[in-house]
């Protein structure tokens, strides 16, 4: 990403008397990329650990692909913000001219760390996304769609992963050869391979994103409740605009001569954006804990029992299950039959967003049999 001319080592000592002599004040943005990105990334893992404990202890199933692929994008999202963190404490962020020699090759030796894990997170949580949709969509034809996106994400995340590692060769040439001591045998445009890339990018995201809207405009329910979900879906687009920012900065970059303060906003921008996508990722999970904590609340205080009673609603209606009462009045023989249903499925999802009726629960059960 950083491609410094071979003279650049003469030219930033030279700099640096310079400026020194003139008392220009050596900037620093060090401490904006480690607040966004500790922010951000600390955002995510509570997302990704939120989701897990809820889909574990909410349902005897095991866990679906989804939950695994975004725990692996936790991971890889922690692979990268690392490395960012110890460049950051190298100098990364700081006016080129104010590093020694050694602070600029390992800041670009720990970038070149964090940039292919930062490919491998967003690949990760677009292909935890789809998989989340194959939990819920019935359409024959959406589901072929949507596997074969998921085929798509995890070739172009692939390539792209294999692309940055393998950017230069020989590979210390992308941490030693600003230096002006060795040749690169190959490289590749990064500029133009970032561009490229970012667009295909935003393009899968707004695909992505937009999937599973026209099926949630369909449901029967309140606008008002319709709205929400989708609201939820959208703050994803979020993640577009973030993207696009990002490339904007490439813009930046590309003309500068100070790569090491001038990439800040290019570092930044990468971090906000895969840590965004697992948060977005989680949400369904997290709206269906707090829809879950609300809807006990709701029915705690609506079930008319004495609240002194330790015992459950729940736990009381399932005594009364299937069970039948005669009550007389005046002669007159009142017959109740109280059945109670339960929607949870085994393998029980956040599809609990969408509120199933009871008579659909014996075609889960056969769907997932």
């Amino acid at each position: 990403m950083l491609a410094i001319a071979p003279l650049l080592r003469i030219s930033v000592k030279s700099t640096n008397q310079t400026y020194a002599a003139c008392g220009v004040p050596i900037r620093s943005q060090g401490k904006t990329i480690t607040g966004l990105a500790g922010f951000f990334g600390v955002m995510a893992w509570v997302m990704v650990i939120l989701r897990l404990i809820h889909r574990h202890f909410s349902t005897q199933a095991k866990l679906g692909w989804d939950d695994y692929l975004v725990g692996l994008a936790g991971l890889s999202s922690m692979a990268m913000t690392v490395p960012v963190l110890l460049a950051v404490k190298e100098g990364f962020g700081t006016d080129i001219w104010g590093l020694t020699p050694d602070q600029i090759t390992n800041c670009l030796r720990f970038l070149y760390l964090a940039y292919p894990f930062y490919m491998t997170t967003e690949a990760f949580c677009q292909v935890s996304i789809l998989a989340f949709y194959l939990r819920f969509m019935m359409d024959q034809k959406t589901l072929v769609f949507v596997k074969g996106l998921m085929v798509f994400v995890t070739a172009f995340g692939i390539a792209n992963t294999f692309c940055m590692i393998f950017s230069v060769t020989p590979i210390n040439f992308f941490w030693n050869g600003w230096k002006g001591e060795m040749v690169a045998t190959s490289s590749i445009d990064m500029n133009l391979f970032s561009f490229v890339r970012g667009g295909i990018e935003i393009g899968l995201d707004l695909v992505i994103l937009c999937l599973p809207l026209p099926m949630l405009a369909k449901l029967h329910m309140s606008l008002e409740k319709k709205i929400h979900i989708m609201s939820m879906f959208c703050v994803g687009f979020v993640i577009t605009g973030v993207s696009c920012a990002r490339l904007h900065s490439l813009v930046q970059f590309a003309k500068t001569s100070n790569p090491t303060y001038d990439n800040t906003p290019t570092i930044y921008w990468c971090a906000i954006e895969a840590d965004l996508f697992i948060i977005v990722a989680c949400m369904p999970s997290i709206h269906a804990v707090f829809s879950r904590m609300r809807s006990s609340s709701d029915t705690g205080n609506s079930t008319g029992y004495d609240r002194s009673d330790k015992s459950s609603y729940f736990s009381r209606s399932k005594r009364s299950e299937n069970s039948g009462s005669n009550q007389n009045f005046g002669g007159i023989s009142k017959s109740t039959e109280v059945n109670v249903y339960s929607t949870e499925r085994a393998d029980a999802s956040d599809v609990e967003l969408v509120d199933r009726p009871p008579y659909l629960k014996d075609f889960d059960r056969k769907t997932h049999e």
